[in-house]
């Protein structure tokens, strides 16, 4: 019995290596082996240096990836800091930064703009406002929106409009035309539209007059705004000015009347001023009368703009309106409106 066992246990034995042969190591191998091993078959160690081998390509694969997604990480931070860097410098960025139109662009496209976008349009670019300081552009805006007005000065007609102060003048005819809204919606927002007195604090009185009306009473008083840095330039740029005055001619933005407004005040009653014309207003009051029908108003002026200096007073009584004129403003009393200046007589100042 004992060889017989023998025999057929070598018969397993050729089987099970003639099948291990090929193929990878299964658990059967060692679960229902007879013998013990020492060390693992041919084919189990074939197998395991295939998977050996296989692992050591992955591993190698592995870091030779992580290496080259370090030198890519490795380049975007330089290419940040880099671009970090130019960035930080203002030269770099203004030549990177915007595309330069020619002249002749800008030019067209203003000749679409309206009236009341022409400061939008200047704030664009240099360009472009280079472009709203050339006499083109004010003519084309003037030929655009002209209409003929019964009450247009001659100063602002087509005949009469050259390059000097030719801002100024097509500014001021839109306002007779194109600005001008109908007289019922003028009487509703009048008040709205209504600027504060004391708003002309701290400007001097350059002119003074007065008129009679059918009825009223009306005063005048033409405030400039007072600025120390065009005071100081002046005196320099005398010299200068008299050698550019072929230059001053043909200056578009030109206009004597920049800074002025016109406080003008409608009273029932004559009220005698004392002359205020080269001082600067100081405070600005106004109350009821007892009537409270009417207001007074009260104007003191001085040398300075300090409140406590005043050295000249006006009081106007029975005021039943007033009105702040700018340059632009049709009713603006301009010199070529033919408007006449009603001087106090001297009879007046003796009583």
């Amino acid at each position: 019995m004992s060889t017989l066992r023998k025999k057929a246990d070598q018969r397993r034995m050729r089987k099970t290596r003639t099948d291990n042969l090929v193929g990878d190591v299964t658990i059967d191998d060692f679960a229902n082996t007879l013998q013990i091993h020492l060390r693992l078959k041919k084919s189990a160690t074939n197998v395991s240096n295939e998977v050996e081998q296989e692992a050591t390509i992955q591993e190698e694969y592995q870091s030779e990836w992580d290496k080259m997604n370090d030198e890519t990480l490795l380049n975007n931070n330089t290419r940040g800091r880099r671009h970090r860097r130019k960035s930080k410098n203002p030269q770099d960025n203004n030549e990177d930064e915007g595309i330069n139109y020619p002249l002749d662009i800008w030019f067209i496209i203003s000749e679409y703009i309206q009236p009341e976008e022409v400061g939008k349009f200047a704030r664009i670019c240099k360009s472009s406002y280079y472009v709203t300081t050339t006499g083109k552009f004010w003519f084309h805006l003037y030929k655009s929106y002209y209409k003929f007005v019964p009450n247009l000065p001659e100063r602002l007609q087509p005949q009469c409009m050259r390059l000097h102060g030719l801002r100024a003048c097509v500014i001021r005819a839109l306002h007779y035309s194109y600005f001008r809204t109908p007289e019922g919606e003028i009487q509703n927002t009048a008040y709205l539209r209504q600027e504060d007195p004391h708003s002309l604090v701290k400007r001097r009185c350059t002119l003074m007059w007065h008129h009679k009306g059918k009825i009223r009473w009306y005063f005048y008083f033409k405030l400039k705004e007072v600025s120390k840095t065009c005071n100081r330039r002046q005196n320099e740029q005398c010299d200068s000015k008299k050698s550019e005055f072929l230059q001053t001619l043909e200056d578009v933005a030109v206009n004597p009347e920049n800074g002025c407004k016109v406080l003008k005040v409608c009273c029932l009653k004559y009220n005698l001023v004392p002359p205020v014309t080269g001082l600067i207003l100081q405070t600005v009051s106004a109350n009821l009368m007892p009537s409270f029908r009417q207001h007074r108003l009260q104007l003191r002026f001085g040398t300075l703009d300090i409140a406590s200096t005043f050295t000249n007073e006006i009081i106007l009584s029975d005021v039943i309106g007033y009105s702040i004129l700018n340059w632009w403003d049709p009713a603006y009393p301009h010199q070529d409106t033919g408007y006449t200046i009603e001087l106090p007589q001297r009879e007046l100042w003796d009583i």
